[in-house]
């Protein structure tokens, strides 16, 4: 499979990171340029290339990190993503309530939803507070929470996740566990 990572943050890096350990071929770029990547990626290995965007958006997965300003331009010159899965890393975990209940605003998400409406859009959160799960005191590995109403969807990036050793806990099912 191919991963396509538009963005780069801390967390996309690790996931590019762990992704290239995995044997994945990692497409990655950066709308503000490469060459601020350019010395990291060469340290992650030869699984990892330096893209165009509309070549990342062309992987399998897509990893979205972008700057909340420049995401209506840059998802406006990506080709079709009709039925991709793309994982949106923006913000960080501060209050699981809301993250479950936004109530204000439209979040980088719903900005994302509303201009690719034929993508499976899955909010990956990068969580600043380790926050815990079923059976967690017999897990070592990092846990990465996500969250998507699409079954198959939420499947397949629990199986991504996992690739990674990460352990993906969907929220909507974390929430039902404490209710």
């Amino acid at each position: 499979m191919t991963i396509g990572i538009i963005g780069i943050g801390n967390i996309t890096l690790e996931l590019a990171t762990r992704s290239a350990l995995s044997g994945y071929e990692v497409l990655l770029s950066n709308p503000r340029g490469i060459n601020v990547v350019k010395e990291l990626t060469q340290h992650i290995g030869s699984h990892v290339k330096l893209v165009t965007i509309n070549e990342a958006a062309g992987a399998e997965l897509i990893i979205l990190f972008l700057n909340r300003d420049d995401l209506e331009n840059a998802l406006k010159a990506m080709p079709d993503m009709k039925g991709k899965i793309i994982l949106h890393t923006n913000n960080p975990i501060f209050n699981l309530n809301e993250v479950l209940d936004i109530t204000s605003g439209q979040s980088s998400s719903d900005i994302i939803a509303s201009l690719l409406p034929d993508s499976h859009i899955v909010k990956l959160f990068n969580p600043l507070h380790c926050l815990t799960g079923p059976n967690s005191q017999n897990n070592d590995r990092t846990k990465i929470f996500f969250t998507t109403k699409n079954h198959k969807v939420k499947n397949n990036v629990k199986t991504y996740l996992d690739t990674l050793n990460f352990t993906g806990i969907e929220l909507l099912e974390l929430k039902k566990l404490n209710t």
